[in-house]
This record gives structure tokens, C-alpha cells and sequence, in this order.
């Protein structure tokens, strides 16, 4: 006996991306499992659904039909502790100041990199957090992106995360540029996240970038200056394959020399 195909259909007109468990659980549940996947894989032979990648798949009907998925809700999909992160953040704040085609998420699962209708999905893993008791969770914020709900990283952890790893956010000028279209920015909560990564070269970096938006931010200097007097006496870098640098002793921190910083962070 097989589920009425309209039942996989009406599943297809009202589910962008999916997975295979949301599937399964939501169609028909009055027939066996494998009826149900089996009418899934007709679909997918009928060019009526397409798989994404192992466990996760996209309508090709309706509204949906002939055009790029949602990729934010596509990376959301890819592992049960996904979260939008670094460039593709930005882009979910709606703050980035150019488009990109590759789709970073942050996942303590391993995935290998895939593609969708020319967009590239890329996983990152997780930072290493010093404080045993700490969770990330706390610095995950969900996201209206087109009509759907997805887990990104709050703009203090993308501040932060991107600066962790500069070209994951398109690169420095792109980074500054993106980070201009955000009004505001807690240098508390933003303290916090860096305490428990425990990196004061990360430290140097966030403090940097915090003077550099202080005015339009209203950073709390307070807070500014307690990260600056937790520094060590080492010397940090922005950017650890700048040739050219210049030192910026406030933060003991080596920055690309002769780069129009300041016109950057007005976007």
C-alpha cells in the first residue's frame, strides 16, 4: 500500500529544504516508513525534490521549482548543532557588505564540503572553549532569513569568530566594511565570549576593532579598558601574514601598514 502521493506532495509545495527525519515524521504516518521513503525517492526521480546531500534534501515544486534554496536554511539543515556563522552571518544580520557563494556553518560534526546550485557549503569547526563549564549556546541567536527561522551566531560571536579567522569573513577590508552596518555592539557580552576562548591574541584583535567602532557602537570603555589591561606582555598581529605592519602599542598589536582603516569601518 502506498501513502496517497498528494500527502508527499503537499509535504513538497510547503518544505523549501528538509530532512529526511522531518520527512518521514510529517507525511502519512498511517503507512510503513519505507512506503514513505520510497515515495520520496519517486519524487526525487520525478525531478520533483532533489537530494542536497546525504540526509538532507530541497523541493523542486511549486514555488520552489528551478531556484537556489534557501542556502541559510540549507546549512541549518546539515547537522542537528548547525549555526550560521562568520561571512555567512554577516550576511544573515543583513550587515555584509558583498554577497558570497560560499555557505559557512559551524558543526562539531565532520562534513565534507558540498555544493548547491553553485553556492558551496563549508564547515567550520567549533572553537576550542577554555572554561569546561562554558557552552556556545549562549551566543546563538535565531534569524529570520527569507521565510525561514535559522540559528546563527549573535553579532558579538561573529564579531569575535571573524576576527578568529579573517578570511572566513572575506577578507579584512570586507570584515570592516560589513562590521560598519551594525549600530551597536556589547563590549561586555563581547568580553565575556572572549574569556572563554582564552586567546589574548584574539583578545588584541577585538579590542582593536572595538576602539576602531567605539564611537558608533557606544562601546562602554570601561569594559574596553579591562581588556586592555588583561593583555600580556607579549605582541600580538591582525593579520599574521601582513608584510608591512605598523604597532598599535595601545594594544600591543601589529596591523597591516597604510590601510585606510577608518574609511572601512564607515562601510
Amino acid at each position: 500500500m502506498n501513502t496517497k502521493p498528494s500527502a508527499t506532495l503537499r509535504f513538497l509545495e510547503s518544505h523549501e529544504v528538509f530532512t529526511l527525519e522531518e520527512f518521514l515524521a510529517a507525511v502519512d504516518p498511517t503507512v510503513s516508513e519505507r512506503t514513505r521513503y520510497d515515495n520520496l525517492q519517486n519524487a526525487v526521480a520525478r525531478d520533483l525534490a532533489y537530494r542536497v546531500k546525504r540526509g538532507v534534501y530541497a523541493s523542486n515544486l511549486g514555488v520552489f521549482r528551478d531556484r537556489v534554496p534557501n542556502v541559510h536554511l540549507v546549512a541549518a539543515k546539515v547537522a542537528p548543532d548547525t549555526v550560521v556563522s562568520h561571512h555567512s552571518a554577516l550576511e544573515a544580520h543583513g550587515v555584509a557588505h558583498t554577497p558570497s557563494r560560499t555557505v559557512y556553518y559551524t558543526s562539531a560534526h565532520r562534513v565534507r564540503d558540498f555544493e548547491v546550485r553553485g553556492y558551496r557549503f563549508s564547515r567550520v569547526a567549533p572553537p576550542h572553549v577554555s572554561d569546561p563549564g562554558a557552552t556556545l549556546d549562549e551566543y546563538v541567536t535565531r534569524l529570520r532569513v527569507g521565510d525561514a527561522m535559522v540559528p546563527v551566531t549573535d553579532k558579538e560571536r561573529t564579531l569575535v569568530d571573524c576576527l578568529r579567522v579573517v578570511g572566513l569573513a572575506g577578507g579584512l577590508e570586507e570584515l570592516l566594511r560589513s562590521l560598519g552596518g551594525f549600530t551597536s555592539m556589547s563590549a561586555a557580552r563581547t568580553k565575556r565570549y572572549l574569556t572563554m576562548l582564552g586567546s589574548p591574541t584574539l583578545n588584541a584583535r577585538v579590542g582593536w576593532t572595538l576602539d576602531l567602532f567605539a564611537e558608533r557602537w557606544r562601546v562602554d570603555m570601561e569594559t574596553l579598558e579591562e581588556m586592555r589591561t588583561s593583555l600580556g606582555r607579549g605582541t600580538y598581529r591582525l593579520l599574521p601574514e601582513a608584510a608591512d605592519r605598523e604597532f598599535i602599542s595601545r594594544w600591543r598589536l601589529y596591523v597591516p601598514a597604510d590601510m585606510p582603516f577608518d574609511e572601512w569601518a564607515r562601510g
